[in-house]
């Protein structure tokens, strides 16, 4: 293209916006709802888009992402377990793949304080080298320096911004500052981006004491760790270093089926969220389509009554291309417009996205309308609007030009032409889209609805639970930790409104600390891999939580003694032999287990007085009770067989951090306070951690369904009211087309249900035909739903039957008021306009 034809190009095309306008400036009833139609889908895409790029299509913000991965270790059951100490100090000394690596623990809970009242914090501990394996300096200061994660070396701490924000006040001298955390005085040495969210919610990092023996015994599986793979190597490489690693060690300290996993780390921490960001993308897409097929409709109907000025433009010179060019480039600045609204409402929904803490997405990449995005959303406008342009376009520029001047300026085309089954088909598509995102939405909230109406196993109206943390320094000894937890529960046990209290390691559907057991003639070789769940409580735990007991006995107070006494002897005789075998038979535990765990070792049989054994079969536990099953896992979970210990099982080993749990005769949350003022009273230093009723519990376990079908059922909401605007814009645009043959046939006596039949029926046959191929791609869609459903599956057919049946009575109702104006139509009023 010369410079004089492409002056020439630029030239019509600026004449064509500027005439483009002028026509939508004079139709402001038609542009308002097609650039609000449209501002509806685009903004809808480009708010999920902005959280796809975030989450998905960008890279983690660290140095050379690529090369990061997070290492796991395989047990006898299966999936992916946290790594030993040991373990990890083998294979940080013997692999050739890694430039580095860092151990980190799993998120502990602090005792903040120094500045007045106890504040909970969360923070986990990690080696020296953690940022720098991860690429990332802190803000202000530095990270740890070698060597700082060593005992009487790590009384150091590294905060996140928000915490520097909310502790310090953002006081910018705050590097050299000094902190209590669980009694223990530690400085600040550096403060982190405000971007910096690894691990996710973290709010400082202290040094973890990588001695061999303050890591705990090789087979106590409790650490995280993060690997950054060398420039010469790959992953691939890795996984097969590591593996052969660990297969020595599996056979030099009989580490019975451990072996490494090596996992991509923009894998671990996006892989969850893969599936509903995908279905989410879908739901938006089918969305705009939705919008595109309606606006493409109005226009449609809009061609029609434009043909006679382009007919006129036609005998005036103008080429086919022209034209069609021209009425392009009205289609696109609709769409433009209908972009830049719709940024504003994406923008809108981004904020709410950042500052919402319920989402249950990925938080390491900040969710924003980046350039990425921009150019998205200007990209799809584009598209968009020459697609639903198209059609209408060629439509009206291939008009016969001389019917076109001979006819007056009401005349219409003919109804029966591919005009018609164009704008039929269009409508199909629309009911159709509609169906399928409808059907998501209804299997989502059946699953949301049988979630919140399953039985975890607890009573959890008027329960309320918040966790506390006995700091080791402060409580060193099992005496004084014992003596906290009988003096605080004393305290508890008597307020106003309590009717039971109690202390645990753990509560339902927030587990994660289990083992193995060996039965004494079991040869079911399934038994070898079964964990089971451990918990330590106080004997009230389940009258505070309503469940129930099946066979046997609760503990008394001689059980949390025995077992107290116990639990010392057998810290002397470790200390004196770590690697001891067999024990003395007077040394025994008691427990009671849930139906789950009676049901998979003694099947039929009673399990009350029966043994089990711990600690690789050294152990004897005798059961003294069976109590219901309850959720451990989350609700999606089978039952998971639980064992509970006496709290004193628990207090052999420093820091403690429990679980208070009361039961209340009133409002749960009324006895908040004065468990925090009981627990002041005790000592001042202590925080209280997560204080939530049972019920807000449960409601977090679903909060991930529950966020997803809102979401997926308000885009299926708007999708059906697109879907309804778009079928009575056809069949009200076909009434006004049949106007003079709908006079005719009520002039020759037709009767007025026969044009009610006429108008009903067209519509019947348009919904008959869209909920036909939204079936089909509702049972596409829902293919990739099966692991976000909890109870029904993705063909349920009640969901099916209730989709459709309110889909039909939708569509007929926007078919009846086309119809209701068909059928007052007064004859001599129609043919005297003919």
């Amino acid at each position: 293209m010369d410079q004089k034809t492409g002056i020439s190009f630029f030239e019509t095309l600026m004449q064509d916006i500027r005439y483009g306008a002028r026509t939508l400036r004079k139709s402001p009833g038609f542009t308002f709802v097609a650039v609000l139609t449209l501002a509806l889908g685009i903004g809808a895409n480009t708010a999920i888009f902005s959280v796809i790029n975030a989450v998905l299509l960008r890279p983690l913000p660290f140095k050379d992402p690529d090369r990061l991965v997070q290492l796991w270790e395989t047990e006898a059951a299966p999936g992916n377990f946290p790594l030993t100490g040991p373990d990890y100090l083998d294979w940080q000394e013997q692999n050739r793949t890694l430039e580095s690596s860092a151990l980190f623990s799993w998120p502990r809970s602090f005792n903040a304080s120094g500045t007045g009242e106890a504040q909970p914090v969360s923070g986990i501990n990690t080696q020296a080298n953690f940022f720098t394996v991860l690429g990332v300096a802190p803000a202000m200061g530095r990270g740890f320096a070698s060597g700082e994660d060593h005992e009487g070396k790590n009384n150091v701490v590294v905060i996140s911004h928000g915490f520097w924000k909310k502790f310090f006040g953002g006081r910018p001298d705050v590097l050299g500052k000094t902190i209590a955390l669980n009694s223990v005085e530690h400085v600040v040495v550096g403060v982190m981006p405000d971007w910096f969210n690894y691990p996710a919610n973290t709010q400082i990092w202290t040094p973890l004491d990588m001695a061999q023996k303050a890591l705990g015994p090789r087979g106590s599986h409790g650490y995280r760790a993060i690997a950054r793979v060398k420039a010469d190597s790959s992953i691939e490489a890795a996984r097969a270093d590591l593996l052969t690693i660990s297969r020595r060690l599996e056979k030099q300290y009989d580490n019975d089926k451990i072996e490494a996993v090596v996992v991509p780390l923009k894998e671990q921490i996006t892989g969850s969220s893969r599936p509903q960001l995908l279905v989410l993308l879908i739901a938006v897409a089918a969305v705009l389509l939705v919008a595109c097929v309606n606006v493409a409709n109005l226009l449609l109907a809009r061609s029609t009554r434009r043909q006679r000025e382009i007919a006129l433009r036609a005998v005036l010179g103008a080429s086919r291309k022209r034209v069609v060019r021209q009425l392009l480039t009205e289609s696109v600045l609709l769409s433009l417009m209908g972009a830049a609204l719709g940024l504003t409402g994406a923008w809108w929904a981004v904020i709410v996205i950042r500052s919402s803490n319920t989402l249950p997405i990925p938080r390491v990449n900040s969710v924003e309308l980046d350039l990425t995005v921009l150019a998205f959303t200007v990209l799809v406008s584009m598209v968009v609007g020459i697609l639903f342009g198209l059609a209408p376009a060629l439509q009206a520029s291939g008009a016969d030009l001389g019917e076109e001047l001979k006819a007056s300026a009401q005349a219409v085309v003919s109804p029966l032409g591919w005009q018609r089954l164009l704008r039929d088909g269009l409508v199909i598509v629309e009911i159709a889209a509609s169906l399928a995102l409808l059907a998501g939405a209804g299997l989502l909230l059946r699953s949301f609805s049988k979630m919140r109406n399953s039985d975890v196993g607890v009573q959890s109206q008027n329960v309320m639970t918040m966790s506390i943390m006995l700091p080791a320094q402060k409580y060193a000894t099992v005496a004084s930790r014992r003596g906290f937890i009988d003096s605080y529960l004393e305290r508890i046990q008597h307020l106003p409104g309590v009717q039971a209290a109690a202390i645990t390691t753990e509560i339902p559907l927030e587990g994660g600390n289990n083992g193995y057991v060996t039965v004494d003639g079991d040869t079911d070789p399934a038994h070898a891999n079964q964990l089971v769940e451990n918990i330590s409580i106080t004997p009230d735990y389940f009258r505070a939580f309503g469940i129930p007991f099946l066979h046997g006995e609760t503990f008394s107070a001689a059980d949390m003694e025995h077992t107290n006494e116990i639990n010392l002897k057998l810290s002397e005789l470790y200390k004196q032999n770590p690697d001891l075998k067999k024990l003395p038979p007077e040394l025994y535990f008691v427990a009671i287990i849930n139906r789950a765990m009676a049901k998979t070792f003694w099947p039929n049989q009673d399990a009350v007085g029966k043994i089990f054994k711990l600690n690789s079969g050294t152990l004897p536990v005798r059961v003294l009770g069976v109590v219901g099953d309850t959720s451990v896992f989350g609700i999606q979970k089978s039952p998971f067989p639980q064992a509970y210990y006496p709290v004193t099982a628990a207090l052999d080993s420093a820091p403690f951090g429990g679980s208070v749990v009361v039961k209340t005769s009133g409002a749960p949350a009324s006895a908040v306070q004065p468990l925090r003022s009981n627990l002041a009273a005790l000592d001042s230093t202590l925080a209280t951690f997560q204080p939530r009723a049972m019920e807000a519990v449960i409601a977090e376990a679903t909060q991930s369904t529950g966020v997803q079908t809102y979401l997926l059922g308000s885009f299926a909401g708007l999708a059906l009211l697109l879907a309804a605007v778009g079928l009575y814009s056809v069949l009200a645009y076909l009434v006004t087309q049949r106007t003079r043959e709908i006079g005719i046939r009520l002039a020759l006596g037709a009767q007025h249900s026969h044009v009610l039949r006429l108008v009903m029926g067209h519509g019947s046959k348009l919904t008959a035909a869209g909920v036909v191929l939204g079936v089909a791609g509702a049972l596409a869609l829902t293919r990739f739903m099966n692991s976000l459903l909890f109870g029904v599956t993705a063909k349920d057919p009640v969901t099916f039957a209730c989709v459709v049946a309110m889909l039909a009575l939708v569509a007929l109702a926007a078919c009846y008021i086309p119809a209701r104006r068909a059928m007052r139509v007064e004859p001599m009023v129609a043919l005297r306009d003919e």
